[in-house]
């Protein structure tokens, strides 16, 4: 894990203790019970057995079989002069043997092994690519979450400030010094502000379900940003620096090279068809009446030898499954080239949305104070007889607008840092925290969500 103690020291010291439900304890749960992260983990035990797998055809091979049986019949024979005699059978034929092989050459099965290894490390590559993957959904869906309830926050101040302007323009229209037109100017924004308020709750709940699929449960309350919000800048501040760490530790890349190196082993594989084998074979085996012409005789013999075996023609088979085996290294060698543009491609979009988050953030910051100005001088300019009815009603939708998308800027812009570490393959804990230093006091309730539905 890697550790930025200037960074995180310096957002400490704008974060209190967050007393909610917050990302850090969400992704300890998701690590504890989430059941796409034990699903991942449980993969990659699967994959880990493989060098077992590989390794058992190379060792020893021992079998064993035992037969009993009971014979009744007859057996009739002829002598020489052609005469016949008849005899009765009756007795038990019992056989025991056991027989060691282990190969002394096989290639097909020494590269086996190898192939076993490699699927160990590519099961370990796509575990570390979906945890991950599996923090930065985490983070989506908890900033989800965040942003919606937020919204629903300001819809509720917007729709109260509407009700009051529709109220406010009702009383002008009776008193005779406001219009009808002020009167449905009004009633038609609060009416919208009614609906997208029962949009924002029922997008609430969505997001709110979306994070129990991760976490196996619902959460208690939830921490949300803290106000102030620090920005630093990113260190190294080098594109060609992220670009080289994705390439030298991205968990998807590193698994795709070796899915080719696994394609190449498997052309050596399907070639070794056309090699020979050998065997040492070692057996024992005790037999009782084996066999009609060795009725209530018993056998006793051990063997030791080698056995060679050479195909000579498969039907064109070996060759074939060279050929296909060639194609397929090919394409796994191309995915290899559309890994890495798409991991690059992925860093540069994060590190300049790291970049240009930070100078949006601060002009969104700017321009949430100029609307809240313009509101004011917009109901001052209303009772000065300057501005209209229709004035005010647009700068409180401007505010209302300025407000979520600084919400929606801070959030964004965390979860780029985030997801920027996972293109390097760096995301870790350290990075969890980091973002959870922005958290702080409780936002929703989960039960009082589901309550709702």
């Amino acid at each position: 894990m890697r550790t930025y103690l200037p960074w995180l020291g310096l957002i400490m010291l704008f974060s209190p203790a967050a007393l909610a439900f917050d990302l850090v304890q969400a992704w300890e749960q998701l690590l504890a019970q989430g059941p796409t992260y034990r699903a991942a983990a449980y993969e990659r035990d699967a994959g880990l057995e493989s060098p077992a797998i590989g390794r058992a055809g190379l060792l020893p091979q021992i079998t064993a079989s035992a037969s009993k049986s009971w014979v009744d019949g007859t057996q009739e024979q002829r002598s020489t002069l052609g005469q016949s005699s008849r005899n009765d059978l009756d007795y038990d034929a019992e056989n025991l043997s056991i027989q060691l092989r282990q190969p002394i050459y096989n290639r097909q099965r020494l590269i086996e092994y190898r192939q076993g290894k490699q699927r160990a490390r590519y099961s370990e590559a796509v575990f570390d690519a979906k945890t991950q993957n599996l923090a930065v959904r985490l983070a989506t869906r908890y900033f989800d979450v965040l942003l919606t309830r937020e919204t629903i926050a300001l819809s509720k101040a917007k729709l109260n400030a509407l009700e009051q302007q529709v109220a406010a323009a009702k009383r002008r229209f009776t008193l005779g010094d406001g219009t009808v037109t002020d009167v449905d100017q009004a009633t038609a924004r609060r009416d919208l502000a009614q609906a997208e308020l029962i949009e924002a709750e029922d997008n609430l709940l969505v997001a709110m379900r979306l994070l129990q699929e991760l976490l196996g449960d619902l959460p208690g309350q939830l921490a949300t940003l803290n106000a102030d919000f620090p920005t630093p800048a990113l260190q190294p501040d080098n594109l060609q620096e992220w670009l080289l760490k994705a390439q030298q530790n991205n968990p998807t890349l590193r698994a795709q090279q070796v899915n080719r190196q696994l394609a190449e082993e498997e052309v050596r594989r399907a070639s070794s068809g056309h090699w020979p084998t050998l065997d040492l074979v070692l057996g024992y085996t005790d037999s009782t009446s084996d066999s009609l012409s060795t009725i209530d005789q018993q056998n006793r013999y051990r063997s030791i030898g080698l056995e060679f075996s050479m195909p000579l023609y498969a039907g064109g088979g070996v060759s074939a499954r060279v050929r296909q085996a060639t194609a397929s290294r090919e394409q796994a060698g191309e995915e290899v080239n559309v890994a890495l543009e798409e991991i690059y491609s992925a860093t540069t979009r994060e590190f300049r949305g790291i970049q240009s988050g930070q100078a949006r953030i601060r002009a969104l910051e700017q321009a949430v104070r100029s609307n809240e100005r313009a509101q004011d001088s917009a109901g001052k300019g209303f009772r000065a007889g300057s501005s209209t009815n229709l004035d005010i009603l647009n700068a409180e939708e401007q505010v209302f607008i300025a407000k979520r998308d600084l919400l929606e800027a801070k959030l964004r812009y965390l979860l780029a840092r985030l997801q920027l570490a996972a293109a390097v393959g760096l995301l870790g804990e350290d990075d969890i925290a980091q973002a959870n230093a922005y958290l702080g006091p409780p936002s929703i309730s989960a039960s009082a969500v589901a309550g709702r539905d």
